[in-house]
Protein backbone atom coordinates (compact mmCIF):
# COMPACT_ATOMS: atom_id res chain seq x y z
CA UNK A 1 0.00 0.00 0.00
CA UNK A 2 1.71 3.19 -1.15
CA UNK A 3 0.79 6.18 1.41
CA UNK A 4 -1.80 7.37 -0.94
CA UNK A 5 -4.11 4.15 -0.80
CA UNK A 6 -4.16 0.44 -1.94
CA UNK A 7 -4.31 -0.17 -5.89
CA UNK A 8 -6.83 -2.69 -6.49
CA UNK A 9 -8.09 -5.04 -9.48
CA UNK A 10 -11.53 -6.11 -8.96
CA UNK A 11 -12.35 -9.28 -11.55
CA UNK A 12 -15.90 -10.71 -11.66
CA UNK A 13 -17.60 -13.28 -13.76
CA UNK A 14 -21.11 -15.07 -13.57
CA UNK A 15 -21.78 -18.87 -14.80
CA UNK A 16 -24.66 -19.87 -16.16
CA UNK A 17 -24.82 -23.73 -16.03
CA UNK A 18 -28.00 -25.06 -18.46
CA UNK A 19 -29.30 -28.50 -18.70
CA UNK A 20 -28.82 -31.39 -21.62
CA UNK A 21 -30.68 -29.81 -24.51
CA UNK A 22 -27.97 -26.46 -23.55
CA UNK A 23 -31.08 -24.20 -23.87
CA UNK A 24 -32.44 -24.41 -20.26
CA UNK A 25 -30.59 -22.50 -17.78
CA UNK A 26 -30.37 -24.70 -14.55
CA UNK A 27 -28.04 -23.01 -12.24
CA UNK A 28 -26.45 -19.59 -11.77
CA UNK A 29 -23.26 -18.69 -9.54
CA UNK A 30 -21.22 -15.65 -9.04
CA UNK A 31 -17.55 -15.36 -8.12
CA UNK A 32 -15.01 -12.37 -7.69
CA UNK A 33 -11.35 -11.37 -6.96
CA UNK A 34 -9.92 -8.21 -5.44
CA UNK A 35 -6.28 -8.77 -5.89
CA UNK A 36 -3.08 -6.25 -5.21
CA UNK A 37 -0.04 -8.49 -6.05
CA UNK A 38 -1.74 -11.11 -4.88
CA UNK A 39 -5.78 -12.06 -4.03
CA UNK A 40 -6.64 -9.94 -1.44
CA UNK A 41 -10.79 -10.90 -1.18
CA UNK A 42 -12.25 -13.72 -3.20
CA UNK A 43 -15.99 -14.30 -3.08
CA UNK A 44 -18.70 -16.59 -4.59
CA UNK A 45 -22.45 -18.26 -4.45
CA UNK A 46 -25.21 -19.13 -6.01
CA UNK A 47 -28.03 -17.56 -6.72
CA UNK A 48 -31.16 -18.36 -6.08
CA UNK A 49 -32.76 -16.67 -9.29
CA UNK A 50 -31.94 -15.25 -12.33
CA UNK A 51 -33.29 -13.86 -15.55
CA UNK A 52 -29.98 -14.14 -18.01
CA UNK A 53 -26.51 -14.21 -17.84
CA UNK A 54 -25.92 -10.68 -18.51
CA UNK A 55 -27.91 -9.69 -15.21
CA UNK A 56 -25.98 -12.96 -13.12
CA UNK A 57 -22.62 -11.10 -14.90
CA UNK A 58 -24.24 -7.75 -13.16
CA UNK A 59 -24.64 -9.61 -9.80
CA UNK A 60 -20.92 -10.66 -9.80
CA UNK A 61 -19.79 -6.95 -10.25
CA UNK A 62 -21.98 -5.89 -6.86
CA UNK A 63 -21.04 -8.31 -4.92
CA UNK A 64 -17.24 -7.48 -5.70
CA UNK A 65 -17.72 -4.37 -5.64
CA UNK A 66 -19.47 -4.44 -2.21
CA UNK A 67 -16.06 -6.29 -0.69
CA UNK A 68 -14.13 -3.46 -2.05
CA UNK A 69 -16.86 -1.38 -0.33
CA UNK A 70 -16.02 -3.04 2.75
CA UNK A 71 -12.30 -2.83 2.33
CA UNK A 72 -12.47 1.12 1.45
CA UNK A 73 -14.80 1.47 4.86
CA UNK A 74 -11.22 -0.19 6.81
CA UNK A 75 -8.22 0.58 4.74
CA UNK A 76 -7.11 3.92 2.15
CA UNK A 77 -8.15 2.92 -0.97
CA UNK A 78 -6.29 5.21 -3.78
CA UNK A 79 -7.71 3.23 -6.99
CA UNK A 80 -9.88 0.22 -8.45
CA UNK A 81 -9.60 -1.50 -12.08
CA UNK A 82 -12.39 -3.27 -12.85
CA UNK A 83 -12.10 -5.84 -15.11
CA UNK A 84 -14.40 -8.52 -16.49
CA UNK A 85 -15.08 -10.63 -19.77
CA UNK A 86 -18.83 -9.04 -20.30
CA UNK A 87 -18.25 -6.25 -23.02
CA UNK A 88 -22.43 -5.35 -21.94
CA UNK A 89 -21.92 -4.93 -18.60
CA UNK A 90 -18.38 -3.15 -18.98
CA UNK A 91 -20.10 -0.76 -20.94
CA UNK A 92 -23.22 -0.44 -19.27
CA UNK A 93 -21.39 0.71 -15.44
CA UNK A 94 -18.17 2.18 -16.89
CA UNK A 95 -19.57 6.33 -16.98
CA UNK A 96 -17.27 7.47 -19.59
CA UNK A 97 -19.27 4.74 -21.88
CA UNK A 98 -22.41 6.46 -23.82
CA UNK A 99 -23.94 3.80 -24.01
CA UNK A 100 -25.22 0.28 -22.35
CA UNK A 101 -27.40 -2.63 -21.85
CA UNK A 102 -31.10 -1.54 -21.80
CA UNK A 103 -33.36 -2.32 -18.65
CA UNK A 104 -34.27 -0.77 -15.31
CA UNK A 105 -32.74 -3.50 -13.66
CA UNK A 106 -29.33 -3.38 -15.57
CA UNK A 107 -29.20 0.32 -14.92
CA UNK A 108 -30.09 0.29 -11.15
CA UNK A 109 -27.17 -2.41 -11.03
CA UNK A 110 -24.66 -0.32 -12.50
CA UNK A 111 -25.99 2.67 -10.97
CA UNK A 112 -25.64 0.08 -7.46
CA UNK A 113 -22.14 -0.47 -8.51
CA UNK A 114 -20.87 3.42 -8.95
CA UNK A 115 -22.49 3.98 -5.54
CA UNK A 116 -20.69 1.84 -3.11
CA UNK A 117 -16.80 2.46 -5.51
CA UNK A 118 -18.05 6.44 -4.98
CA UNK A 119 -15.84 6.92 -2.34
CA UNK A 120 -12.98 5.28 -3.97
CA UNK A 121 -11.11 8.42 -6.12
CA UNK A 122 -10.07 6.43 -9.38
CA UNK A 123 -12.13 4.06 -10.87
CA UNK A 124 -11.77 2.50 -13.85
CA UNK A 125 -13.74 -0.27 -16.38
CA UNK A 126 -12.39 -2.53 -18.74
CA UNK A 127 -13.21 -5.53 -20.85
CA UNK A 128 -10.50 -8.60 -20.68
CA UNK A 129 -10.13 -11.75 -22.93
CA UNK A 130 -11.79 -14.70 -20.90
CA UNK A 131 -8.60 -16.21 -19.98
CA UNK A 132 -7.69 -12.78 -18.34
CA UNK A 133 -10.45 -13.66 -15.76
CA UNK A 134 -9.88 -17.34 -15.00
CA UNK A 135 -9.75 -17.20 -11.20
CA UNK A 136 -13.32 -15.40 -11.07
CA UNK A 137 -14.81 -17.60 -13.38
CA UNK A 138 -13.12 -20.96 -11.27
CA UNK A 139 -14.95 -19.33 -7.90
CA UNK A 140 -18.22 -19.02 -10.08
CA UNK A 141 -18.18 -22.87 -10.88
CA UNK A 142 -17.03 -23.40 -7.70
CA UNK A 143 -20.30 -22.16 -6.01
CA UNK A 144 -22.06 -24.78 -7.60
CA UNK A 145 -20.09 -27.67 -6.52
CA UNK A 146 -20.17 -27.06 -2.80
CA UNK A 147 -21.39 -29.38 -0.38
CA UNK A 148 -24.97 -29.72 0.52
CA UNK A 149 -25.39 -28.28 -2.40
CA UNK A 150 -29.08 -29.74 -4.46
Amino acid sequence: MSRLGRSLVLRFDGSVRYGADNADPRAAAVGYVVEEAAPVLEGCRELSAFVSSTHVEFRALVAGARAVAELAERDRVSDVHVRGDSAAVIETVDPSRPTGVGGDVCRRRAERVRELLEPVPTVTYRRVRRGKNDRAHELAVRAYDRPGRG
